[in-house]
């Protein structure tokens, strides 16, 4: 048995007793309480103002704790509770025999309450999911920490609690076959709360960006489900009656094209047979603009968006975060190739770099004008726990903990706490920085100022729209066209009354009508997720004001790498970066 807990990695000595109630076997009758946490909204990536206008309550549904669900023993009752849907009911806490929780990063000070809360009461609670995983040591006063992927760790922890100690760290070195993972218990769920909803097709991604820590998490060799499997999936979300939008949640959906092609293959004449019943997004690397076939294949089977981590416009900042892909062609070249296959393109964009010179807001501002690329999420480099970057800022002396104190020297793991820090946007600049964080704080606030104007976003708009060759096969069903008659109407309706915007709607209104359904279809969706944006865009700036404030008049640790005192700095600054 101490064998098997050293090679599984099954830890209890770090967990006190407690008064929790747990059948005392999972092969009892369980009720299983499956809660998702609040995700932090002063952000990009929460789109609950485009949910919200069609009638929905939040972007997508908990694809992780639906895959949960369907991975524990299937005798158990379970009930899911989104909180970013609503309110959690009594009824429902004191239902349950044990309580499933866990997320992301910004889902941190959720999952934690709801941790203190089943303690409090006696409630046992396990938590997983990529923070947990990450960070297994913030989580030490849930019952048992879930740590990995559920396929492999969910076993050890349920054959465990048959041996009669249900509670630890339970983690597996293995990376699963995805062709083994059971479908997403959707029937936990009504699809009428969310925007849009998600399925898997791999995991793991081949590169190897210095700041990324789904590589840490998933593995550079990237897992793809069978074509078989995969549409049995979306078999399932067609005789429950789904229609619409469906997210590929992948971490790099063409990590592996050798896989994915037959696969898209196998959805193309699935399609057909079905007569179209969803449009597709996922999320991609920049070379996706490089293979033809894959593209022209995506657009046959309704892809619709891509998101792209394209990061920096700056070569210098793309070799030294080790994202030598995004330099191959530039970068423009090949958005506007993404266009002609009809798939419009959101990206991510991130300043903070060491590379980063003086002015870096002005090259961002004008590289996302020119790409018309209108879905563009500006953030704060964050070092993330367990990443390369932040093995090398440890090396370097730089981290910045959640208590706003400079880590000069690390005293057991780094921790990064979520929303604990007035230092921070939604999150970020948690290492002192190569140039003053003042400066980099207010090019923040300019980019996003000057790219979430009402003009700017617009101009964006119409140039993709009359750029962009979608060859749309979707009909919508009745209940679709309802959520986009609601959503057209709350679009038209919020952008006549707000006299920033007037005009412009109008502008566009007409310019896209007269291009055709489809385009027209297409400018009026993207225009209306302006609600979201420029909604995030005011708490952004408030919340970069916030820091800069504290920077200039309470922070206490260096204001750049020039001010770390002489004796505390490495003989090179920055050490070169490199896969540790």
């Amino acid at each position: 048995m101490y064998d098997d807990l050293q090679h599984n990695n099954i830890r209890q000595d770090d967990f006190t007793d407690s008064a929790t109630r747990l059948p005392g076997s999972p092969d009892a009758a369980v009720r299983c309480l499956l809660i998702q946490p609040e995700f932090e909204q002063t952000n990009y990536w929460n789109f609950v103002e485009s949910a919200r206008a069609i009638g929905a309550k939040a972007t997508a549904p908990p694809l992780g704790l639906l895959t949960v669900a369907a991975l524990l023993p299937q005798h158990w009752e379970f009930r899911l509770v989104d909180l970013n849907v609503g309110p959690l009911a009594d009824a429902d806490w004191e239902w349950a025999d044990l309580v499933c929780t866990g997320g992301m990063l910004p889902q941190q000070p959720g999952i934690l309450s709801l941790v203190r809360r089943a303690n409090s009461d006696g409630t046992f609670v396990a938590v997983g999911g990529p923070d947990p995983s990450s960070q297994p040591q913030i989580y030490r006063e849930a019952d048992a920490v879930v740590v990995g992927e559920g396929e492999a760790s969910v076993p050890l922890w349920l054959d465990q609690w048959r041996a009669g100690n249900p509670r630890g760290v339970f983690e597996s070195p293995d990376k699963p076959d995805v062709r083994l993972t059971p479908r997403p218990r959707f029937d936990l769920i009504s699809f009428d709360d969310y925007l849009h909803v998600g399925l898997q097709t791999s995991r793991g991604c081949p590169y190897n960006c210095e700041f990324c820590d789904i590589i840490e998490l998933f593995g550079r060799r990237p897992r793809v489900k069978t074509p078989e499997q995969f549409l049995g999936e979306l078999d399932l979300l067609y005789e429950q009656g789904y229609r619409g939008w469906v997210d590929f949640t992948d971490d790099n959906f063409i990590g592996n094209r050798k896989l994915i092609k037959p696969l898209l293959l196998a959805l193309k004449d699935w399609n057909r047979e079905h007569r179209y019943p969803f449009v597709f997004s996922t999320e991609a690397s920049l070379n996706l603009a490089d293979d033809r076939e894959l593209l022209e294949l995506m657009r046959e089977t309704q892809f619709r968006y891509v998101f792209l981590g394209i990061e920096s416009p700056d070569e210098e900042t793309l070799i030294h975060t080790q994202k030598r892909i995004n330099t191959v062609a530039p970068i423009i070249q090949r958005v506007r190739t993404i266009y002609d296959h009809g798939i419009s393109v959101a990206a991510g964009l991130i300043i903070g770099f060491d590379t980063d010179k003086p002015g870096t807001d002005g090259p961002m501002v004008r590289f996302i004008q020119e790409s018309g690329i209108s879905l563009a999420m500006v953030g704060l480099l964050s070092a993330l726990p367990n990443t390369q970057l932040t093995r090398r800022l440890i090396k370097e002396r730089r981290l910045i903990d959640a208590n706003h104190r400079w880590v000069d020297e690390l005293d057991g793991p780094y921790e990064l706490r979520s929303n604990e820090s007035r230092d921070q946007t939604a999150s970020g600049l948690n290492f002192v920085t190569m140039r003053n964080r003042v400066e980099i704080y207010k090019e923040l606030q300019t980019i996003v100022r000057s790219v979430y104007s009402p003009q700017a976003f617009m101009a964006r708009v119409m140039d993709t729209t009359a750029r962009i060759k979608i060859q749309n096969k979707h009909v919508p069903n009745g209940w679709e066209m309802r959520r986009m008659s609601r959503g057209f109407w709350t679009i038209a309706r919020r952008m006549l009354s707000d006299r920033r915007t007037r005009w412009l709607y109008l502008r566009n209104f007409v310019r896209a009508a007269l291009m055709g359904p489809t385009k027209f279809e297409y400018a009026h969706t993207i225009m209306g997720s302006y609600l979201h944006f420029d909604k995030q865009t005011q708490k952004i700036l408030e919340a970069l004001q916030c820091s800069i404030e504290f920077a200039e008049q309470h922070a206490t640790y260096p204001m750049s790498v020039a001010d770390i005192p002489a004796d505390k700095r490495p003989a090179e600054l920055p050490i070169a970066s490199r896969a540790i």
